[in-house]
């Protein structure tokens, strides 16, 4: 039987001073972002403080390591970059949006950043503009694997085919989900429109759906794939993991309150930081 417990937890002097909005790990490290503005670097082993450094005047609202970058977007619509390895800036304006900028992702040779006008723009990873993408409405969720971005607005994931040029893409599926969004083995998944339940679909045309995940009593907040594993978690102040491959709950653990993001390490441990700042670390045996 498969234990999903907390093994590590940030001290309470060193968390974020605000709400955890951003997690990411780059080797030895794991970096979070925050309402404060502020990035923190943890021990992947023992979540003991390594430093931080004031990123944004404003939050970060997501963070994702490229290389040897780290990049961080905020609500005050910016992007910058950093050095993964020293923190120091690289780029200190790699983008400007016209607002705030919700979620980045990258497809190993481009960062691409959407905000809450609707607009995806495309980086280089020396932070070059390379092309936009208007979708009209706020992006919520936000993936790209090769040529194809998966994008959650309002309603609904729509799935395209980018074509490498602004505006140039086509439109290949459109299917139920909201954010949280996660590609997992061959499987997309997202939560189902009441937002309790998870969609587990094949990650190929015609996105035909597997099966659900249901047991949070809560709406999802966040999400993470490890191979053929999801943890997911809510509102419900609960971390569930799951296993796709059989389509059921492996473990389940409670958090220290509700977690706005999850990270796998390449080791198969989570990490979590949410409400009051708080950060953790979760291992299954």
């Amino acid at each position: 039987m498969t234990k999903l417990e907390v093994v590590a937890r940030a001290a309470e002097d060193q968390q974020h001073e605000m709400d955890g909005e951003g997690v990411c790990l780059h080797g030895e490290k794991v970096f979070t972002g925050a309402d404060d503005g502020k990035v923190k670097v943890w021990d992947h082993h023992n979540l003991k403080l390594i430093q931080e450094f004031q990123a944004h005047d404003y939050a970060v609202t997501d963070l994702l390591v490229m290389g040897d970058t780290l990049f961080t977007c905020s609500s005050d619509a910016t992007i910058k970059s950093w050095d993964a390895n020293t923190c120091q800036a690289k780029n200190p304006a790699v983008g400007a949006h016209e607002e705030a900028v919700r979620k980045m992702t990258s497809n190993g040779t481009s960062l691409f950043a959407g905000d809450e006008n609707g607009d995806i723009k495309e980086y280089g990873a020396d932070g070059s503009s390379k092309a936009v993408y208007n979708l009209v409405e706020e992006v919520w969720g936000l993936l790209v694997v090769g040529d194809v971005l998966y994008s959650v607005r309002d309603r609904g994931v729509t799935i395209s085919q980018l074509k490498g040029k602004s505006n140039m893409m086509a439109v290949m599926a459109h299917v139920e989900g909201r954010a949280p969004l996660v590609i997992a083995g061959d499987n997309l998944v997202c939560p189902n429109m009441a937002g309790m339940n998870l969609i587990v679909r094949e990650n190929i045309t015609p996105f035909k759906v597997r099966g659900e995940l249901k047991g949070h009593e809560m709406i999802i907040t966040a999400a993470a794939g490890h191979g053929q594993r999801v943890a997911s978690t809510g509102y419900d102040n609960l971390v569930r993991l799951w296993d796709l491959s059989a389509t059921k709950e492996l473990a389940s653990c409670e958090l220290p309150g509700c977690a706005n993001a999850l990270a796998f390490s390449e080791d198969g441990c989570i990490f979590a930081t949410g409400t009051g700042g708080y950060v953790c670390k979760l291992k299954a045996t």
